[in-house]
């Protein structure tokens, strides 16, 4: 059974992340120009959530790429608030994968 891997559709980062690119890329050891190649590829993902109900300009960064997980708050300014980055294992890796 073969997954298919949504490529070409990739999401752009929001205005205030573009100067971040590099920063994100490095919370997973990648240079800007790779991370943005695996994310054309299909192979990061990255989503954005607003905060509507908290923190006025709040927002929800993340990015997925294999069993790695970045997420990050940041504010209107683009300044990331809280991060952290979680590694996937077993089950919860497979599932993930599956549902990109």
């Amino acid at each position: 059974m073969r997954r298919s891997r949504r490529r070409g559709r990739t999401s752009p980062l929001p205005d205030n992340l573009l100067t971040k690119a590099d920063y994100i890329a490095g919370q997973f050891g990648l240079s800007a120009t790779d991370f943005e190649r695996y994310r054309h590829l299909g192979l990061i993902v990255v989503s954005v959530e607003h905060d509507g109900d908290g923190e006025k300009g709040m927002s929800r960064v993340t990015c997925r790429l294999g069993n790695r997980v970045w997420t990050a708050l940041v504010d209107a300014e683009g300044t990331v608030h809280h991060q952290e980055t979680t590694f996937l294992r077993g089950k919860l890796a497979r599932l993930n994968r599956a549902g990109d």
